[in-house]
């Protein structure tokens, strides 16, 4: 699936701000608020909904590490997926990279959950901004997520949805306009949260890879053949293309909305990723 580079270039140009040391520090035994002395920016907290694993499994330790670098953040929380293995990437990272980061856990899969019952379990705290890569739809977590948004008067619900939601046509690349499958979750998720009136910002990304990536299994084949120079077994013509992003860049474009949170809420859409693209006999 292609889609236009131009959506990355517009929001990295209007919203990316510049980088600053102010920001929060918290651990697992209590938080602590610093302040840059003689600033007059508003600090807030940010919190990071993160799924078990998977092709997105790395972009939550990639937004924490860029929220700590940016002047708006205080603070930064991650309720993370109980469902983890904390024995892989990134999650046995967190400790020694982003050791300031809160990390909280708890079953996102628990389909019971309300708004109420993850106040509690984030101890009572509320959040100016949230980056939401966990949810397929709104519900149980995800329908938590967008209500406790709504009722903590967030600034920013950053949603990570997918390429994936595009119908499939013959336009290449593919702009934001693109019509959506309408049964997709993603899609009913972000119905829903602008139905209640939250400020959402949903990028959809592609292919994404990384240095801390948590879907490595089928990967660790093909490399494990290429450094025995054997043969890699490639489906069809090995034509086909496919594009790939880094994670890095993928995390700094889902926090570049901080920069302009009005024009990222207006657009409101965005691809997240790029149309320089490769056939699998060129990735191979």
């Amino acid at each position: 699936m292609m889609i236009k580079s131009s959506s990355l270039s517009i929001i990295l140009a209007a919203f990316l701000s510049t980088s600053a040391s102010a920001f929060g520090i918290s651990n697992h035994y209590g938080s602590q608020t610093i302040k840059r002395a003689g600033s007059s920016l508003s600090m807030s907290s940010a919190l990071i909904i993160q799924n078990k694993g998977g092709g997105h499994g790395e972009l939550g330790f990639q937004i924490a590490k860029a929220l700590e670098l940016n002047e708006k953040i205080t603070s930064v929380t991650i309720l993370q997926d109980d469902a983890c293995n904390d024995e892989r990437e990134p999650f046995k990272s967190y400790g020694s990279d982003i050791p300031n980061v809160n990390i909280v856990k708890t079953s996102l899969a628990d389909e019971s959950m309300t708004s109420e019952s993850l106040k509690e379990i984030l101890g009572g705290k509320s959040f100016e901004y949230v980056w939401d890569n966990a949810s397929k739809g709104p519900v149980g977590s995800g329908k938590a997520i967008c209500d406790c948004a709504k009722e903590w008067d967030t600034k920013l619900l950053t949603y990570v949805s997918s390429a994936g939601i595009y119908q499939p046509t013959g336009e290449f690349p593919m702009p934001e306009t693109t019509p959506v499958k309408e049964s997709a979750g993603q899609n009913q998720y972000d119905n829903y949260a602008v139905e209640l009136g939250v400020p959402l910002v949903s990028f959809r990304p592609q292919y994404i890879y990384g240095k801390k990536a948590s879907k490595n299994d089928y990967l660790d084949w093909f490399f494990d053949r290429l450094v025995r120079e054997l043969p890699l077994p490639i489906p069809s013509s090995g034509s086909q293309k496919v594009s790939l992003t880094n994670s890095e860049d993928v995390a700094s474009l889902l926090t570049a909305a901080l920069g302009n949170e009005e024009a990222a809420i207006e657009q409101r859409f965005f691809n997240c990723g790029t149309d320089q693209i490769y056939t699998y006999d060129e990735v191979a």
